[in-house]
């Protein structure tokens, strides 16, 4: 399992990540907003003080992006669709969930949900920064509110433009989804928005630098430009990919011949003789012919060289319970899903309480290939 974000909560079961990166964006926030920002519209306060209002800052819109992605994560659950996850990242924030929307309809409320939670907090916000202009003077916490106000106004906005990865992009392709009853049609065309966009963000970060000299919001907008453009090309490929996979069941691609290592190994032997031999990420745990869970080459890394030799595959591995499944009958396209939201290699097929096979995704991405180059996808 790989190790790149910290669950901080859970909130209605679903589990709250932050991802390292987010830690970076959390910190320029607070230096901008209190070196500044704050400095430059009031005077009045000391510096400890603008220290103080901009970490306030920067949490209230960490909090006010988590309730615009709790927003995405309700309605989907509405629908029918698990959430795994939430992830704050350097760019903001996504829910992740294990199955797409079934319908156009249901994408647009899903997308929906974000934007119209965020413009929200905005009139929520303003309404406070208006109440204590109305008290004769523009205090600490009036101030707040009108810069978390335009915030979530811009948060708003921004995620309306009609491209990937961008809610205006999910809201756009649900109904030419829900017009064209086509989804790869759909997707292709709000994909190649979504790269207009990014490539306009990306030129007018040149322009800013070459005619203003602003390097951190040239770069910024280069980022990002180049974050949507990978996301909104990653996005058609998982759309041509599952309708290539459609139909296809685990049974169909799962591994039975189960590289598998026992729960009292070594880890010294684990790398030896299952990681090395079989170049894979991630095994199954066996006592006898009972699955107790799964272990990682993460896990393996966490632990120091020198104590390979003394420590077992138990006090490594994810316990059963922990380990995110699949049936014989489920479909490929959910467990690409699932892999990637649980971020996993290779996952345990069970039935009957008992380990049949085992699924990777080099498996499933070599039948993509199979398919495509029989002209099936």
């Amino acid at each position: 399992m790989r190790i790149r974000a910290l669950t901080v909560l859970r909130i209605f079961g679903i589990p709250i990540r932050i991802d390292y990166s987010w830690l970076i964006i959390f910190f320029l926030i607070m230096y901008s907003m209190a070196e500044g920002y704050f400095p430059t519209v009031q005077r009045q306060f000391s510096t400890q003080e603008y220290w103080l209002m901009g970490f306030i800052a920067a949490f209230l819109l960490f909090v006010s992006v988590l309730l615009h992605e709790l927003a995405h994560s309700f309605v989907a659950r509405k629908q029918g669709i698990e959430v795994t996850s939430i992830r704050l990242f350097l760019f903001g924030g996504v829910s992740q969930i294990s199955t797409e929307p079934s319908s156009g309809r249901h994408e647009f409320l899903i997308a929906l949900a974000g934007p119209a939670l965020s413009m929200a907090l905005a009139l929520f916000f303003g309404a406070i920064f208006f109440f204590t202009l109305l008290q004769g003077k523009l205090q600490a916490a009036g101030l707040l509110a009108m810069t978390l106000s335009y915030a979530n106004f811009i948060l708003a906005l921004f995620n309306m433009i009609p491209g990937f990865p961008l809610d205006g992009g999910r809201i756009l392709r649900a109904i030419l989804w829900d017009r064209w009853n086509d989804l790869a049609r759909a997707t292709r065309v709000v994909s190649q928005i979504g790269n207009a966009v990014a490539l306009f963000l990306m030129i007018l970060g040149v322009v800013q630098f070459a005619f203003r000299g602003s390097l951190i919001s040239a770069l910024w907008l280069i980022f990002i430009g180049l974050f949507m453009k990978q996301s909104s090309m990653g996005s058609y490929q998982s759309v041509v990919i599952k309708q290539a996979l459609a139909g296809t069941e685990v049974r169909q691609v799962m591994t039975e011949n189960i590289a598998s290592v026992g729960w009292l190994t070594p880890v010294n032997e684990l790398v030896q003789e299952h990681i090395y031999k079989y170049h894979f990420t991630d095994f199954p745990v066996l006592n006898g012919d009972e699955l107790l869970g799964m272990v990682s080459l993460a896990q393996v890394k966490a632990i120091p060289k020198e104590l390979w030799v003394f420590k077992q595959v138990r006090d490594i591995m994810t316990p059963i319970e922990e380990v995110t499944s699949l049936k014989p009958n489920d479909s490929v396209t959910d467990a690409l899903s699932k892999m990637i939201a649980a971020e996993r290699d290779r996952m345990p097929v069970i039935e009957n309480d008992r380990l049949v096979g085992i699924v990777s995704r080099r498996d499933i991405m070599q039948l993509f290939k199979i398919k495509t180059e029989l002209g099936v996808a």
